[in-house]
């Protein structure tokens, strides 16, 4: 089976079985949840302060960044993922902020270099590790052509110099491919994006257990950290377990023709 089609059929039988796909994803549960909450102070200094900005938001799974656009106040929000025009029916209905919904029938880099439309936001959270490695290129080129100048590309993904790799890496059939910094921002670059920016969000502590957690999770990153400047020379800047970065679309003009399927 072609990796592409594995991971789609991955995805498939995994929303058969999720109880929240099983009818219209339910619009109250959709923007009040815990998990909406945290995006909403991650992203209200990162989102562009124009309100009527483009943002597309792609595998938008349980719907916590797009909630938090909505919250936010913005206006012009696109969601696309497998399934997705049944997943926001009722979520449509509700909030007209959510100007489109795209299903995806074969990869997200076929979905977005087959359109002609540009957004000013492009948003990826835990997908570009379920993309095979020999695709990247094809998927971050078609990103790049689907973006109005000055646009951000912005992509979260699990963090392989962190303290559980192998866990990040292999906790689902449908993880491809593992990223640090260093090779995630070559992709940006090699892809003509520019102004790429490191982001680290940190958790929202409130228990004493929690802060006491958090401490001894500094002294294991600080042995990290150790480690690195000792055998390799070099002191990485994100040892955490989430690997968080964007990038910008400048004066380019697109780099490459997009062929790299």
């Amino acid at each position: 089976m072609d990796p592409n089609k594995f991971i789609a059929e991955v995805y498939r039988r995994m929303d058969a079985g999720d109880p929240r796909y099983i009818d219209s994803i339910d619009p109250d549960i959709f923007v009040n949840n815990e998990a909406t909450k945290s995006a909403i102070k991650q992203y209200e200094n990162v989102l562009p302060k124009n309100k009527d900005i483009k943002i597309l938001d792609v595998g938008f799974g349980a719907g916590q960044f797009t909630s938090a656009c909505i919250h936010l106040g913005y206006q012009n929000i696109h969601c696309a993922d497998f399934g997705a025009v049944h997943k926001l029916l009722k979520v449509r209905k509700e909030f007209p902020q959510i100007k489109g919904s795209y299903d995806i029938e074969s990869t997200v880099a076929d979905f977005l270099a087959d359109s002609n439309e540009k957004f000013d936001f492009i948003h990826l959270a835990h997908v570009i590790e379920h993309i095979p490695k020999h695709s990247l290129l094809y998927l971050v080129d078609s990103i790049y052509k689907s973006m109005h100048r000055d646009g951000i590309f912005f992509v979260r993904t699990p963090n392989m110099l962190g303290p559980i790799p192998n866990y990040s890496l292999f906790i689902t059939l449908g993880h491809e491919y593992g990223f640090s910094e260093s090779n995630l921002r070559s992709l940006l670059e090699l892809c003509g994006f520019e102004d790429i920016e490191l982001f680290h969000f940190p958790p929202d502590y409130q228990t004493l257990k929690q802060k006491s957690g958090h401490i001894l999770r500094k002294l294991f990153t600080f042995k990290d950290r150790l480690n690195y400047r000792l055998f390799n020379g070099v002191s990485p800047r994100e040892l955490g377990v989430e690997l968080v970065l964007s990038g910008t679309k400048k004066d380019k003009l697109e780099l490459f023709d997009i062929k790299f399927k």
